[in-house]
């Protein structure tokens, strides 16, 4: 919808033009012929829009060549990620982690897989070749985004192929025959305890960070403490031996993990309908309004974006942003070939 201007702006000087009968400034022959402006360059867009999706109707070669652009060069369209027997699938933390779940869920429980200790070191066991894919969490749902993943992904040249998202049930778990009194002390990855963070003040229980919720879980099992307790998973409970003490304990019951796919190769599945990219934008008026306009202008939805200081430029920012669209879409390509345009170091980090 075009802006409407108001009938009052303020700023008007002196210079501006007057109605010598009342005395005061005359602005609504110039404000009209704004509001006029913005209707006709809205639909103009618009017009250019149907003319797009008509040619997309007719025969998306032509449509791709009337908004061809570099932007998207490189990206191999496949059906399906090459998965068989000999694939490898590296996740951080240990079995019962959510990034285990997360990588069943998505390749299946027979898949081939190692675990490390680091989310970097899920990016460097890809980068080497020594794992075909990767998992890594990048936004949960009631914590917001996971610390750093951006800023790893982005600059380590791999590419984002596959999205899963997680329902995170946790569970306060101790070692058999302890009891929800008996806990002093909890440990989990950082965003659990956020995540639970109003059942564990009201307890009042010390609260410890470790590397992974699973890394707790077997801290406790391996310490047979009864005044300490872990947050995790039902999955974790299982597979170390451990005793659900009250479940469900998170802040949001709608609480969600999303985890991205890393592979070396830059395709993306044809059915993918989320796209991310990293820009930078100097600390200047307007210029990220001008980038949310390309994806207005397109009808695009923008479903997050994150900023992050740059290092060493002073006062200028990275951003990342995810959109729902299509690299095979021709109004995705236009929105993103001028954010290209108007952004520096513009990269497209994945599409899944």
């Amino acid at each position: 919808m075009a802006r409407r201007y108001p009938s009052f702006v303020p700023g008007w000087t002196n210079s501006d033009k007057f109605d010598t009968s009342s005395g005061r400034i005359d602005r609504m022959n110039t404000l009209e012929e704004i509001n006029s402006l913005e209707e006709q360059i809205q639909q103009l867009i618009t017009r250019k829009n149907e003319l797009i999706d008509r040619a997309c109707v007719e025969g998306r070669d032509i449509a791709l060549a009337h908004i061809s652009s570099d932007v998207v060069s490189g990206f191999v369209p496949v059906d399906h990620l090459k998965v068989d027997k000999d694939t490898v699938v590296v996740y951080q933390g240990v079995p019962g982690a959510y990034s285990h779940q997360a990588m069943h869920d998505y390749f299946g429980k027979d898949i081939k897989n190692v675990n490390v200790a680091k989310f970097e070191d899920v990016i460097e066991t890809v980068k080497s070749g020594k794992a075909d894919y990767g998992v890594l969490p990048i936004e949960n749902s009631s914590a917001g985004f996971v610390s750093g993943i951006y800023d790893m992904v982005g600059s380590s040249g791999l590419t984002i192929v596959g999205g899963d998202e997680v329902k995170v049930a946790h569970m306060l778990m101790g070692v058999p025959g302890s009891k929800l009194s008996d806990i002093q002390t909890v440990y989990s990855h950082p965003q659990g305890l956020l995540q639970c963070s109003e059942f564990l003040n009201r307890a009042g229980y010390a609260q410890c960070p470790v590397a992974n919720t699973a890394v707790g879980a077997v801290k406790v099992r391996d310490e047979g403490d009864i005044t300490q307790a872990a947050i995790a998973s039902a999955l974790a409970a299982d597979i170390y031996g451990l005793e659900i003490l009250k479940d469900d304990i998170v802040n949001n019951e709608n609480n969600t993990t999303r985890f991205i796919i890393l592979s070396k190769k830059k395709e993306y599945v044809k059915s993918a309908g989320n796209i991310s990219v990293c820009f930078a934008l100097p600390h200047e008026s307007g210029t990220l309004y001008s980038i949310l306009g390309h994806i207005k202008h397109n009808g695009l939805n923008m479903t997050s974006i994150e900023s992050r200081p740059l290092r060493g430029r002073k006062w200028e920012y990275s951003f990342f942003i995810t959109l729902e669209g299509s690299l095979m879409d021709p109004a995705t390509i236009d929105a993103l070939d001028h954010i290209n345009k108007d952004s520096m170091d513009f990269k497209i980090i994945g599409t899944y």
